[in-house]
Formats: structure tokens, sequence, C-alpha cells
């Protein structure tokens, strides 16, 4: 029997997936508990609808996040540190960075979206790596300068 997955099903299939099993493993189990529904020419049309759908809700994502890795590699946030000595006061937060982010280009992203960062502590140019999709990440660069 075709049935059409509501559930991720081990061993069969994640969601919204047709695949066949046996009658009375759909008819006991997979449609009792809500995992499964047969598969009609009806419910196969639903499906194509929510898939074509789903497609294009993520075409849109990856054009925003497309723009979003553009407008992010084109920044260069400026910090300054206050030096004595060649020792630095202070250091310069991955909070700082999101509110200077936020505040100055109307970005927002979340502090966990970046990847091993410590904070800053030093002078000099880093570049820090904004994981913003599973197949897209970023480059933002931060110029951090010593005041005397």
């Amino acid at each position: 029997m075709k049935v059409i997955l509501l559930e991720d099903v081990k061993n069969y299939g994640k969601k919204n997936d047709v695949v066949e099993v046996s009658d009375g493993y759909a008819r006991n189990f997979l449609i009792p508990k809500n995992l499964a529904k047969v598969a009609s020419t009806k419910e196969l049309g639903h499906l194509r609808v929510l898939k074509n759908k789903q497609q294009e809700i993520e075409n849109e994502s990856r054009e925003q996040v497309n723009e979003l890795v553009e407008k992010i590699e084109q920044i260069t946030l400026k910090f300054s540190l206050k030096l004595n000595k060649g020792k630095a006061f202070g250091t310069i937060s991955l909070n700082q960075i999101v509110d200077v982010l936020n505040k100055s280009h109307g970005i927002e992203i979340d502090k966990r979206k970046f990847e091993r960062h410590e904070n800053i502590n030093k002078a000099g140019l880093y570049y820090l790596k904004i994981k913003l999709s599973k197949e897209k990440s970023a480059t933002l660069k931060v110029n951090v300068e010593g005041v005397i």
C-alpha cells in the first residue's frame, strides 16, 4: 500500500515522503498512530501543492541569505581600545559587535551564529565568520585601533 508519511518513520522515510509499505503495517500501525495517510490521488495533489510552496519559501530564503552575505562582507566595523604600554584595557565582546551591527547597519544576527569567537583584546584587523545557513557563511571585518 502506498502511504504519505506525516512524520519521520525510521527505516521508511521522512515527513511528506510517499512510500510503499505492507497493508497490515499501514492499517494497524502507521494510520492509527497518525504517522501516515493513504496516498490517494487527492492527497497526492495536496502533497504536490505543499511541496511547491515549500520550494518557493526555500528559494526566497536563499535569496535573502545571499543578499545578507553580500551586505555583511562589505562592512568593516571599527572599535577602539585604550592601550597603555602595549596592553589593552578592556575587551570587545561579541555582544558589542552584534549591537553595533544592529544599530549602525540594521542587521540583526544572533551571536550564536558566529563561529569560534573569543573576546578581542588587541589592536588589529579581525575576520569573524558568521554561519547564516547550512550552505552559506559570511565574513565580517572588525578593525580594532589602539588609543593611548
